[in-house]
């Protein structure tokens, strides 16, 4: 543990409970600590999805932190493929917190990735998260319909959508993909192709789950309320 209990170093596992290497992250309890120590003034939060059968039990949370500096906004999901088995039964919580420590990362210019944010396979929902200091959002074009689109993949990728972490996007993840795009104006062939465009792959089963879940989360950052719409 190290800067005042900010950052630790974690090991990282495979599927078989074998220490892969290690990785750094900084905890919530770190993240609130300095939040506080540089003005914090307001946290809010807003449940955005309850989950259910129908999205595949994924839960939506969007946080707002203010501080001195301005108010700063993150999206958190939580559900059975990206939580471990014992938090299942708490996925609104759990998107809560991710929601609140994106916000938090923001809000105290922190690019490394959340212990909270960690999936239940101990690796990070993508190797990169959009905050501060961290690369800027792709450049975007229109998809005709007045909404906007991500013109290259998610940052943090190698220009396709397997990223040889050897997990492969789940049928979970695909549908919500799909979900998302239907909100905003894709169905069926279209948003296939899309998404095809989207991660530079031939077909979607090419994509990996961590690059799955990069995509669903800069998706949902341009859904209207950070969801898809029904």
């Amino acid at each position: 543990m190290t800067q005042n209990g900010l950052i630790r170093t974690i090991e990282i596992k495979d599927r078989s409970g074998r220490v892969v290497g290690t990785k750094e992250v900084v905890t919530y309890q770190g993240l609130l600590s300095k939040a506080h120590d540089e003005g914090l003034q307001r946290i809010a939060t807003r449940l955005v999805q309850i989950p259910s059968d129908e999205n595949g039990r994924t839960a939506i949370a969007k946080a707002l932190v203010e501080t001195k500096k301005g108010k700063f906004d993150g999206i958190g999901d939580a559900n059975p493929e990206n939580v471990s088995t014992f938090i299942v039964p708490h996925l609104i919580r759990m998107a809560e917190t991710r929601a609140k420590a994106r916000a938090l990362r923001d809000a105290v210019n922190i690019g490394i990735v959340s212990f909270e944010e960690l999936d239940g396979d101990g690796f990070p929902p993508g190797e990169t998260d959009l905050g501060s200091g961290a690369p800027p959002a792709p450049t975007r074009a229109s998809r005709g319909n007045g909404r906007t689109a991500p013109r290259t993949p998610p940052a943090g990728g190698n220009g396709n959508g397997h990223t040889g972490n050897g997990a492969l996007m789940t049928e979970a993840q695909r549908r919500y993909l799909f979900r998302i795009l239907a909100g905003q104006g894709l169905q069926q062939e279209a948003a296939h192709e899309y998404l095809k465009e989207f991660f530079g792959v031939e077909a979607l089963s090419q994509v990996s789950k961590a690059r799955a879940t990069e995509a669903i989360d800069q998706l949902l950052q341009e859904a209207p309320d950070g969801a898809p719409q029904r």
